[in-house]
């Protein structure tokens, strides 16, 4: 890929800032596909992409009041009375003011699948979600006011004209009755304060029955009241959350046919409400809905949540912009997988193009980027990192206890080949190692980040490995001369990158080691490359491929995987059998296998060489 540094910016930057300015144009409902490899970075490129729309947003707020020379009102402080009280007493409308305005607000909704992943219907979570963000971003009066007052009709279209109206009952402004309603109620309470509770006493005909009628009024307005206050609170308390929730936990939820219709409701509603707060903060609200994890779920809960952002979220006036970030491979196959649309969705790709209306798939890291995240995971900057456990920090390093470690060597080391001085190792201690080892990761001008994958759960395993590995060697006198920094690192990239194929070596090296013990053939010679042993033994490992084609999956590119070893880090058979019995990385059940499905293979021709051999004629 090239490089196109501008402004000092990397490309992942500068993709991230092109896909964020992007999102600020395009027309809404929009869901958009952000496809990567699980673990290679989507939390970095959606926390970059969210910065340049809040950047963009405030570009816009300023060329709108230069424009209208009219700032954006808030819904905080004075601004959350008088959002209150229009929401009580009047309406909006969407005129072509509105319709011309440019300025944005982004309101960002972040939903880990994998919270959800132990509930029955996950989709329902994504609601709730977006319910629970939205009633924490405006306050629950002003959501609880919209669901209790019924505010369900779609907003009027007004070229022209105020874009608030008073709401009316038999014509007459609610504003107006209210006040006159309680000009009333002050007027009666003076009367009775300076005539007593009965003017009737007084012979005054008229004046009881202005007294009754007042009182009447007042009994009424304050039914009324207390009604629609009573609705508010109860919303207020019990929340459309613990309402779906209710339902859910119910044992007939399935079969509530209803219960569909009523979420679709309770988006539009909650839609309407995006529409009241656009009209009065004089700028447009975009929801923005971060679709996080899904690539972790089964395949029912992934196709549920598709299903959701499909239907639910579909309305036309609907301002939000879904952000799918998944790994495209896992979300097909659990789509062709799932048992809902067993028939339907045979081919997994159309099925997410019938979905998605804007795929952005995430470029290749360039060497800047993958630099900066690898010195991310040394320093322990963990924040914007995939879920996974914290790696030690380079000043914890000397605390692992040297005493209660034992290890039992997986093969066979000479003494020869380990020296036990320990003046040479107690000159360097462990950390200064480490730390050496870290550096040549970051360092650009070692190749050493070349071969490490762009995933950020692959470069935590090899940062974590690292001290492990290094510690046990000192501890194990190890000649510290013939592995320094660089070389440990490369070894722990070897056998995190490509598990499968190093194994492979392993069992060479083993099976050589034997025939030696047997006299059946001279052992292999220590300065051999283990890339030579692969490369002897290819025709070998093509007798067991088709059995461990899910083991081969584990590895990394097979060219680069060549030169690496032949190229650029040559190691030999006496760097593998000192560094073997420590590389804590490696699993030994790869290596059983491919031992188990070796041993058959040539027992199976044993046999079949045996019964010709006896059926051949004298």
């Amino acid at each position: 890929m090239s490089n196109f540094d501008c402004n000092d910016q990397t490309e992942y930057e500068t993709y991230a800032k092109c896909l964020g300015k992007a999102l600020c144009y395009i027309p809404t409902p929009t869901t958009v596909g952000l496809y990567a490899p699980w673990g290679s970075g989507i939390n970095q490129l959606l926390h970059n992409v969210q910065k340049q729309m809040l950047l963009e947003g405030l570009s816009r707020e300023k060329k709108e009041y230069a424009r209208t020379r009219q700032k954006s009102r808030t819904t905080t402080g004075l601004g959350f009375v008088l959002l209150l009280l229009h929401l009580i007493f009047l309406k909006p409308q969407l005129t072509e003011k509105h319709e011309k305005r440019k300025n944005f607000r982004f309101i960002f909704v972040k939903f880990s699948a994998w919270e959800f992943a132990g509930s029955d219907k996950l989709w329902a979570g994504l609601i709730t979600t977006l319910c629970d963000n939205i009633k924490d971003q405006f306050g629950c009066i002003p959501t609880s006011i919209v669901r209790s007052l019924g505010h369900q009709a779609t907003l009027e279209k007004c070229k022209f004209g105020s874009e608030w109206v008073s709401k009316k009952i038999l014509k007459i402004p609610i504003w107006f009755i209210f006040s006159f309603l309680l000009l009333l109620a002050l007027t009666l309470a003076l009367v009775i304060s300076i005539f007593g509770a009965s003017i009737g006493e007084m012979g005054n005909n008229f004046a009881l029955a202005l007294e009754g009628l007042g009182f009447g009024l007042i009994g009424c307005s304050a039914f009324l009241t207390m009604k629609n206050s009573l609705a508010v609170g109860k919303n207020m308390i019990v929340s459309q959350k613990a309402k779906m929730e209710s339902l859910m936990n119910k044992t007939d939820f399935s079969a509530q046919l209803g219960f569909m219709n009523d979420i679709k409701q309770e988006v539009k509603i909650l839609t309407n409400f995006i529409k009241y707060i656009e009209v009065f903060e004089r700028r447009k609200i975009r929801i923005v809905l971060e679709i996080m994890s899904l690539d972790r779920c089964t395949p029912d809960k992934v196709v549920g949540v598709l299903d959701a952002m499909n239907i639910l979220l579909s309305d036309p006036d609907a301002p939000f912009i879904s952000v799918l970030a998944v790994d495209p491979s896992i979300i097909v196959a659990c789509v062709e997988k799932s048992n809902t649309f067993k028939g339907m969705a045979d081919n997994g790709y159309e099925f997410l193009n019938r979905i998605v209306t804007l795929p952005f798939c995430v470029p290749q890291m360039d060497t800047q980027t993958k630099l900066n995240f690898i010195k991310q995971v040394v320093e322990g900057k963990n924040g914007l990192m995939e879920d996974a456990p914290m790696q030690p920090h380079r000043h914890e390093v000397d605390k692992f206890p040297g005493n209660s470690l034992e290890i039992v060597p997986l093969m066979n080391v000479s003494s020869g080949e380990i020296h036990t001085s320990k003046q040479r190792n107690a000159k360097m201690k462990p950390s200064h190692h480490i730390q050496q080892a870290y550096q040549c990761l970051m360092d650009k001008d070692s190749n050493l980040h070349e071969y490490i994958e762009e995933n950020f759960l692959q470069m935590r395993r090899i940062v974590n490995i690292i001290p492990i590995m290094t510690t046990l060697m000192f501890e194990r006198n190890v000649p510290m001369s013939s592995f320094p920094p660089q070389r440990i690192a490369a070894w722990v990239i070897l056998a995190t990158s490509w598990p499968c194929r190093l194994s492979w070596i392993w069992q060479c090296l083993e099976d050589a080691e034997q025939r030696e013990e047997l006299n059946e053939e001279k052992g292999i010679n220590d300065e051999m490359l283990l890339w030579t042993i692969y490369e002897n033994s290819s025709e070998n490992l093509k007798l067991i491929k088709s059995n461990i084609e899910k083991l081969l999956t584990l590895d990394g590119d097979p060219e680069i995987f060549q030169k690496f070893l032949s190229i650029s880090y040559k190691f030999t058979v006496k760097d593998a059998k000192i560094i073997l019995p420590y590389t804590i990385n490696l699993d030994s059940s790869l290596k059983r296998k491919m031992e188990l499905l070796l041993g058959s293979k040539f027992l199976g021709r044993r046999a079949t060489s045996s019964s010709e051999n006896a059926t051949m004629p004298e």
